[in-house]
């Protein structure tokens, strides 16, 4: 469900500010609509909002304590920001409630890794694998998102993560070298 989520399409040719504008108004007659609260909260992670996109999933959890999609949410978008003190936190929180969520188990090995922590990176990572998670297909895939959002060193991180799992890819060594000129 949080892949799901954080994987979301979201058009780029939709005007999105007045698809925000769109959702506030709604939120005026309608505050407590959780639904209203994701779109808008997942379109401002896309535009690089992050700051304001983590106080709307703060709003959920206000009227949703104790989800675990939400709170995983929360801690990826901390993730985003490289709080990663506060993703590990929540990441964990939402483990608390749901241990079989591979991907929650992914980003929280991520966050591991990116704070130095790799044997507990490793750890996490071990436990993603052993619930069927596929690591090298979710660092394509949030390579290909922040390649869409425009955010192309942090497309290439994922896709060299990718290659480092499965040097095999001759499309993938492509496509790095084609972003490591790009990005300089």
């Amino acid at each position: 469900m949080l892949r799901t989520a954080i994987f979301r399409d979201i058009s780029e040719n939709e005007n999105l500010d007045e698809r925000i504008l769109d959702l506030r108004s709604n939120l005026i007659f309608d505050s407590e609509n959780i639904e209203i609260l994701e779109e808008l909260g997942t379109i401002l992670c896309f535009q690089k909002k992050t700051e304001k996109a983590i106080k709307v999933y703060k709003e959920i959890l206000k009227h949703k304590p104790g989800k675990a999609q939400y709170m995983g949410y929360l801690g990826y978008l901390y993730y985003e920001q490289e709080d990663y003190d506060s993703a590990i936190e929540m990441l964990n929180k939402a483990l608390d409630i749901d241990p079989k969520a591979p991907f929650v188990y992914f980003l929280l090995g991520n966050s591991y890794a990116r704070s130095g922590m790799i044997l507990d990176a490793i750890r996490m990572y071990d436990l993603a694998i052993f619930l069927d998670f596929d690591i090298y297909l979710a660092h394509i895939e949030f390579a290909i998102k922040y390649e869409r959002m425009g955010r192309c060193k942090k497309a290439l991180k994922e896709f060299i993560a990718a290659y480092e799992i499965d040097s095999r890819d001759e499309d993938l060594k492509e496509r790095i070298d084609e972003l490591t000129a790009k990005v300089g």
